[in-house]
């Protein structure tokens, strides 16, 4: 009796370990779930420096879990990505990003950012920050500091000039192409322009067309506002080019605004709150262009 009463004890003893490591290890699985776990995804090409860095800032003002993928290991089942993880908001960065968070079900907040211009959709809950210039910051600029181009004639297709000039075109002299080839033509038809603001569309803006635009505005000495520091290398008298930190700032401001309560609907699309100035001091002395000191220390970079 007195031995059973001893291999009680021992086996009580023992047992009752087996259950507090069983006990441990399903607390760690737990906590592991729970940290593990992200109220916000980060969808993109992450491979990539730049992208890489704007995730890493719009995690500095989030203030939740965040876990970044590439938009290759989701494709196609970002829906159910976003169910394993307890997710309620996605921020796609970037066209290919944009495409995939936009067939998610309503009930999931889509941030966008890195595109040129809002994404068209009829997908409720979402928002973000688009990378381009409104044609209204152009106009400012030049007012303020070149007044004598005031006149400015915007060329871009449809959905360009509806996206970045609210349809509004009392200050600009807007014109509507539908092809490089009548970009080309529409540009030559522009002798009398004080400047020249193309909007970016990439199946427009072809290499052979900017050639023939730049050809162009040395010819008739009027200037290009580019919309790249890469249009300024070419020749652009100056281009407004969004500040990746801020926006990705506005993102990171959006989201934590969406993890605090508010529907992404209500927040309107962005454009960028800052942008560097890039200037061609070459392009102004060959155009006979006084770039004010004011304009010049504003600038990021003076290519020359």
């Amino acid at each position: 009796m007195k031995v059973l009463f001893l291999y009680l004890c021992v086996a009580v003893k023992h047992y009752r370990h087996h259950a507090i490591a069983l006990l441990f290890l399903c607390v760690l699985h737990f906590s592991s779930t729970a940290a593990e776990a992200a109220k916000v995804l980060i969808v993109g090409d992450i491979k990539y420096a730049f992208v890489a860095g704007v995730a890493a800032d719009i995690q500095l003002t989030v203030r939740s879990q965040v876990k970044e993928f590439a938009v290759s290991e989701v494709r196609g089942q970002l829906a159910a990505t976003v169910e394993r993880e307890g997710a309620e908001v996605v921020v796609a960065l970037g066209a290919d990003a944009v495409h995939e968070a936009l067939r998610l079900p309503p009930s999931i907040a889509v941030v966008y950012g890195l595109v040129v211009v809002p994404p068209r959709s009829a997908r409720a809950n979402v928002t973000g920050v688009y990378m381009s210039p409104p044609v209204s910051e152009y106009v400012a600029t030049v007012r303020r500091y070149l007044p004598a181009l005031s006149k400015i004639s915007v060329v871009g297709s449809q959905a360009m000039l509806r996206s970045l000039t609210g349809g509004d075109y009392a200050q600009v002299s807007a014109y509507s192409v539908n092809s490089s080839s009548d970009l080309a033509n529409t540009v030559n038809r522009l002798a009398d322009a004080k400047s020249l603001l193309l909007l970016p569309d990439s199946n427009l803006l072809t290499a052979p067309v900017m050639s023939s635009v730049y050809l162009f505005s040395f010819r008739n000495n009027i200037p290009v506002l580019g919309i790249s520091e890469a249009n300024v290398k070419q020749g652009s008298l100056f281009a407004l080019v969004f500040d990746p930190k801020a926006v990705s700032r506005q993102i990171g401001e959006k989201v934590q605004t969406i993890l605090n309560g508010v529907d992404a609907g209500e927040l309107p699309d962005s454009s960028p709150k800052r942008y560097n100035l890039y200037i061609n001091s070459n392009t102004a002395q060959k155009m006979g262009v006084v770039i004010p000191d004011e304009m010049l220390k504003k600038a990021r970079r003076i290519y020359q």
